[in-house]
C-alpha cells in the first residue's frame, strides 16, 4: 500500500479485474489466500501497510491506523472499518500472490493486482451500478487517503515489526525507501537486509532455490516444504524457482 505506488488520477489501476482473479486462482496462491491471518496496528509501518514474511499477519501503520478510526477519511464515504477492511485486502492479496505459484514473481505485478482489488471493494461499496461512476469514486478516494499515507512514508520509523516483508523499499527503492531500509535494519527487521527479488532476476532459471545454500526453512518453511525463506533474498522463495545468487548448497559432512 506504500504511497508511491498509488495511480495516476485518470486510472483505477494498471490492472484488470480479470488480471487480478487469473493470478488469485493460479497454482496454490487459492489455498495461500484462504489462509488465516489476523490484524495488527501496534507498528510503524512506513508504507502504509504491510504483511509478515510468513502471512500470518497484517500489519496497519499505527499512527495511520487511529487517524482512519478518529474519521479523518470520511470524505471517502467509507467507514472506518470499511477502509481498514479494503487495505487488508490489499495487503492480504499482495502477500499471497508474491508466495504463491503464479508467473507473478516481484512486487511491483503484486501490487497492481492488490491495487485492484482494494479499488473492487471500494466500488462494491460506493457504486453497484458501473464504471463511469466508479473512475470518479476511486479519484475521490486516493485523493482522500493521499495525505496520510503521505504523512505515515515521511515519518520516522520507531516501532517496526521484526517480521516485516520488505519488497515495497526493496524493489527500485526511491531516496526515502533506502531513508527507511537503513533504519529497518539498524532496528533489526530481517528482511531489509536481504536482496530484492527484481535486481537478482528471481523466477525460473537453470537450477532450483531448494538446493541452493541460501534456502532457509529454518525462517520459513511451508507447504511441505516448497517454500521457504532465504538467506540473502527477500520474502518467501519457492522450491523451483532460481536467481543470480544462487550456489550450490555444501553436502552433509
Amino acid at each position: 500500500m506504500s504511497i508511491i505506488h498509488r495511480p495516476d488520477s485518470d486510472e483505477l489501476s494498471d490492472t484488470t479485474i480479470a488480471e487480478l482473479y487469473s493470478m488469485l486462482g493460479e497454482g496454490d496462491t487459492p489455498q495461500l489466500y484462504q489462509e488465516h491471518w489476523t490484524l495488527d496496528t501496534d507498528h510503524d509501518i512506513p508504507a502504509g501497510g504491510g504483511n509478515s514474511l510468513d502471512r500470518k499477519t497484517v500489519y496497519i501503520d499505527r499512527v495511520l491506523y487511529q487517524e482512519v478510526m478518529d474519521g479523518e477519511f470520511k470524505r471517502t464515504g467509507l467507514n472506518p472499518g470499511q477502509i481498514i477492511s479494503r487495505w487488508c485486502d490489499h495487503e492480504h492479496s499482495e502477500k499471497c500472490i508474491a508466495d504463491g505459484d503464479n508467473p507473478c514473481d516481484t512486487y511491483m505485478p503484486c501490487h497492481n493486482r492488490a491495487l485492484t482489488k482494494e479499488h473492487v471493494g471500494v466500488c462494491n461499496i460506493l457504486v453497484p451500478k458501473g464504471k463511469a461512476a466508479a473512475r470518479t469514486v476511486i479519484d475521490n478516494y486516493e485523493a482522500v487517503i493521499w495525505p496520510g499515507l503521505s504523512r505515515c512514508y515521511h515519518r520516522d520509523v520507531k516501532k517496526p515489526p521484526k517480521d516485516l516483508w520488505c519488497a515495497p523499499h526493496l524493489d527500485d527503492p526511491t531516496p526515502r525507501d533506502e531513508e527507511i531500509l537503513n533504519v529497518l535494519r539498524k532496528l533489526g527487521v530481517i528482511d531489509a537486509t536481504k536482496h530484492s527479488k527484481l535486481d537478482v532476476r528471481y523466477g525460473y532459471g537453470e537450477n532450483r532455490c531448494e538446493i541452493c545454500r541460501g534456502w532457509l526453512p529454518e525462517l520459513v518453511s511451508q507447504e511441505h516444504g516448497r517454500m521457504a525463506g532465504c538467506k540473502r533474498v527477500s520474502g518467501i522463495v519457492r522450491c523451483d524457482r532460481f536467481c543470480e545468487l544462487w550456489a550450490p548448497r555444501e553436502r552433509d559432512g
